[in-house]
């Protein structure tokens, strides 16, 4: 196997959302156990799940869409010739199966959670993900299942909520944003997306509906004594940041930023994350 090859199994995956996946996992055990040490080894595991997981759903994805992507994003693995159809879907089976496997020894509900998840994934890249705002409520409600995911392995569903909804919300609009950078490709592939639909205006006024609601949102865990002062000082941080990307979505939709900031909504995911970390301590 050459270099390139190597490389390009890498990035089919994509290793950046894997990462977060993982990281978002393992810190959301910890966060949920409070600290209980005898849970890092399950949420290493339980990270590797979800990595595993989502490594596999990425390519899945990519392996659907190879035609959109010509168009779309014709540097990815696939479409660039990379990699054949028939090594992706190698992969996502080694992937996807090495996944739920791992999380039979995170217990039942984990599990259960684990193989609903994959099946999902698979629905949604086969054929719900053309149906427009219900494809895009699918990824935000997978993202935020992964604080769900997490609380069960932690056996404490119950703090994962907060973190699910707001998960949800901030990747709702993501996706939103990256069906308007899409939209080129998805006209030609006949798809029938929100932008599409709807129009460009339109979405990006639900996008930035739904982070005016977020941002409306993170104040009242730290109100209603669920985090400390940490957790408002950094969620404020979140807060600009998303007020910045309702601006420029407003001032310019070129592909390029539209990229940028939807590259944005996941770095402030991770900020999110850090926000509920130090809130708990």
């Amino acid at each position: 196997m050459n270099f390139k090859k190597l490389t390009a199994i890498i990035k089919i995956t994509r290793p950046s959302n894997v990462f977060i996946t993982f990281l978002t996992i393992f810190a959301s055990v910890l966060i949920f156990s409070n600290g209980d040490e005898k849970l890092l080894k399950f949420s290493i595991i339980g990270g590797i799940v979800g990595a595993l997981i989502d490594a596999g759903g990425n390519i899945i994805n990519d392996f659907f869409d190879v035609e959109i992507d010509k168009i779309n994003k014709p540097k990815r693995p696939i479409p660039s010739g990379l990699i054949s159809r028939k090594l992706a879907l190698y992969l996502y089976i080694l992937t996807t199966s090495l996944g739920i496997i791992l999380s039979n020894f995170l217990g039942l509900l984990p599990f259960l959670i684990s193989l609903s998840s994959s099946v999902l994934i698979f629905l949604y890249s086969f054929r719900l993900k053309r149906l427009p705002l219900f494809g895009n409520f699918i990824v935000a409600f997978l993202t935020g299942l992964a604080f769900i995911f997490a609380g069960s392995i932690a056996k404490n569903i119950k703090e994962a909520i907060i973190p699910m909804v707001f998960a949800l919300l901030i990747n709702l609009a993501r996706e939103i944003i990256k069906d308007i950078e899409d939209i080129e490709g998805d006209m030609k592939a006949g798809l029938n997306t929100f932008p599409i639909k709807a129009g460009i205006k339109k979405s990006i006024m639900l996008s930035s509906f739904i982070l005016a609601i977020l941002i409306l949102l993170t104040p009242l865990p730290y109100m209603l004594g669920f985090y400390n002062k940490h957790f408002i000082l950094i969620v404020s941080a979140v807060d600009l940041g998303l007020i910045y990307v309702v601006i420029s979505l407003f001032k310019d939709q070129t592909k390029i930023n539209l990229n940028r900031l939807s590259n944005i909504l996941k770095f402030e995911m991770i900020l999110g994350l850090l926000a509920i970390y130090f809130g708990s301590l």
